[in-house]
């Protein structure tokens, strides 16, 4: 991995090929829904993959940075790489070991495109892998997060960035981060530098609601908020809740957000 950076976001935009779409599917204990909205921007910057993968489940959420710099063509450029290399290594590795090689494939994409282009385009991606028995394996880089929703608790991915190292050191507690001007300043992306630093988690969702979003949400919608909705609606329904959630608290941002419900015990 090389040196930390600060890069701030700027624009974004679409899921691939959607704007405003929703994909709404129910597949072997498993129900969920992605969808992706422009909320306040003119493009849409965000993508998503949420489909079935060599006989796991495999969610992500990517949202491009840069604005003028594509970071839709990163983003769309993430999720694209993050499938083709689950489809190509879960037969014969495990997923935390496709997910860290997927991450530095995306990672190795998007800079090459920059160098080609001249740019500086990049983007965070959070990504699970699903099995059938509801272990989860989780892989992210930047501020876009994955949730486990329980009646009882939100556990999520820690952000790559300024103001979670703030939090961390207990400068500021998660509600005032939420409202710090210097949130969007992160220690990591995928295609500024040659390597990236991969956080892998791994989860158990059974029984669990599993919530992946582009900070568009999460930085406007409090954790309590995403349970009571989660935890209540079906998943399309949930997905659409949470986006009007963000609009209503005057998010600016591409919004991104899928749900899964495992009624697995």
């Amino acid at each position: 991995m090389g040196g930390k950076f600060r890069h701030q976001k700027n624009i974004r935009s679409g899921a691939p090929g959607f704007l405003g779409a929703e994909q709404v599917r129910g597949e072997s204990g498993l129900r969920y829904a992605a969808m992706s909205d422009l909320g306040g921007r003119e493009r849409n910057e965000d993508a998503y993959f949420a489909g079935r993968v060599d006989g796991y489940h495999v969610f992500a959420v990517a949202d491009g940075l840069g604005g003028h710099a594509c970071g839709d063509v990163a983003s769309r450029m993430a999720v694209a790489v993050l499938a083709e290399a689950a489809g190509e290594g879960l037969s014969e590795a495990g997923p935390a070991a496709v997910l860290e090689d997927a991450f530095q494939r995306v990672n190795a994409a998007v800079y090459a495109y920059n160098r080609e282009m001249r740019l500086n385009a990049a983007t965070t991606l959070s990504a699970a892998i699903v099995s059938e028995s509801g272990r989860c394996w989780i892989g992210t880089v930047g501020d876009s997060r994955t949730h486990i929703v329980t009646p009882s608790s939100v556990w999520h991915t820690r952000d790559q960035s300024y103001v979670q190292g703030l939090v961390d050191a207990g400068v500021l507690s998660p509600a005032e981060a939420m409202l710090y001007p210097g949130k969007n300043i992160l220690t990591q992306a995928l295609g500024l530098e040659t390597r990236v630093q991969v956080d892998l988690d791994l989860m158990e969702i059974a029984g669990a609601v599993l919530v992946i979003t582009s900070d568009g949400l999460h930085d406007y919608v409090p954790e309590s908020m995403i349970r009571e909705i989660v935890m209540a609606s079906e998943p399309d329904a949930a997905c659409r809740r949470l986006i009007d959630a963000a609009r209503n608290a005057a998010g600016t941002d591409n919004i991104t957000v899928i749900v899964v419900r495992n009624d697995c015990p």
